[in-house]
């Protein structure tokens, strides 16, 4: 039984992939002891059948006796499943006021914690959590204001703002996950003290424009298990944000560092971790590279095998509303498109080739159209799965595709 997505909290299933072939029964018994509600099976790529209605895809609920049931066909990305980003209560003007004094208090507060850390000192969490829920009300007000200025970071700043911008990332993401509005804090807080290690590091190290030498990679390789360690004698700090702080380097192939842990060994925490952590990288200009776009760089982080969670960056991508070109989304008036371009900044559009009719299950005339970051209806509401679909041949019907209109 091939496992395309597990519904409810990412937290709460007990595999570091959501999709998969169960071929045996401890995993089997692993999913039914877990926290899982339901499960969508794709019997395209099962082994063994359910009975099942056709076009319909079998769900096992946890709830009652195990069992499976035929559900209307809907993909598991798409509204009610995948939650929608929900129309911003404020306009970005007025919320990007707010975001730019916000992010100077912020940098400001993670300049003092650094300070207190290279003394020697306890990190006070509780400084930082009032900060924490700050930047998760500008997030939930619009969060494009906050995510979109905090990237906006000159070089010497960027041991600062980096700090604020992973936490807004991780808050934004943990919010799309569904997880509880406490780990959502906590999380925030993890952000904020993910790189505290960095200050044993000389800045002539983390700022040097060109390749580390073999000493220099030592140092910088050794500041996870250094902020985890000044963090384990601070007071009240969550567990969220040890963990973030040990393991935020790790990759899911085993080979990141500072424990090269891989597969269900990582914490969802730590997955998330290294997501957030090296999006804003990527996307802020840096002494030795020049800042990509969000797209350019989802898409680079999509190609680096082993690296991440795959499918965890595909919600992370849902969670900032970005989708490289070439992604298959679901649009609120039920028809499916390929997304041609995406700068993914605030008041940019993205353009979406349509070609999908999801409620007739055919293919129509492919045509263009705009869907700019404020639209309500219709509007992209996320990607989808071409499998889902039973689109078998993606690749060629997508170039077949974008060879029309």
């Amino acid at each position: 039984m091939f496992v395309h997505a597990f519904e409810g909290r990412w937290i709460d299933h007990p595999f570091w992939r959501s999709r998969f072939l169960i071929e045996t029964a401890d995993q089997l018994a692993r999913i039914r002891g877990s926290g899982v509600d339901a499960l969508v099976i794709d019997r395209s790529k099962s082994r063994v059948v359910p009975e099942a209605a056709t076009g319909a895809v079998a769900i096992e609920r946890r709830s009652g006796p195990p069992r499976a049931v035929a559900v209307e066909r809907r993909s598991p990305y798409a509204p009610g499943a995948l939650r929608a980003r929900p129309p911003a209560p404020v306009s970005y003007a007025q919320e990007k006021r707010r975001a730019e004094r916000l992010i100077g208090k912020s940098k400001q507060a993670v300049m003092d914690m650094f300070d207190t850390a290279r003394l020697g000192r306890a990190v006070e969490a509780k400084k930082l959590a009032p900060l924490a829920r700050s930047i998760g009300q500008s997030i939930e007000r619009h969060s494009r204001a906050l995510l979109g200025l905090v990237r906006l970071k000159a070089k010497d700043e960027y041991t600062y703002l980096h700090s604020v911008a992973v936490c807004a990332l991780m808050i934004n993401f943990a919010r799309h996950l569904k997880l509880d509005e406490e780990e959502v804090q906590a999380l925030g807080v993890a952000g904020l003290l993910h790189d505290v290690g960095k200050v044993a590091i000389a800045d002539a190290v983390l700022l040097k424009p060109g390749k580390l030498d073999t000493r220099e990679r030592a140092m910088v390789e050794g500041h996870p298990r250094a902020g985890h360690m000044l963090l384990s004698q601070s007071p009240d700090i969550p567990a969220a944000a040890l963990e973030v702080a040990l393991h935020h380097h790790e990759k899911v192939d085993g080979t990141g560092y500072p424990d090269r842990l891989s597969g269900d060994a990582l914490s969802l925490y730590a997955r998330m971790g290294a997501i957030c952590d090296v999006y804003d990288a990527v996307t802020s200009d840096r002494p030795y590279k020049a800042a990509w776009t969000p797209c350019e760089a989802l898409a680079a982080m999509q190609a680096w095998p082993g690296h991440f969670d795959p499918d965890l960056l595909d919600r992370f991508a849902d969670s900032l509303g970005l989708w490289p070109p070439g992604t298959l989304v679901r649009l609120s008036d039920g028809h499916l498109g390929i997304v041609l371009g995406s700068g993914g900044e605030a008041g940019e559009a993205m353009r979406v080739r349509i070609f999908f009719d999801c409620d007739t299950l055919t293919e129509i005339a492919a045509y263009d159209r705009e869907f700019a970051p404020t639209a309500r209806d219709p509007r992209v509401t996320g990607r989808d799965s071409p499998a889902f679909w039973r689109f078998d041949d993606w690749e060629t019907m997508r170039a077949r595709v974008l060879g029309e209109a």
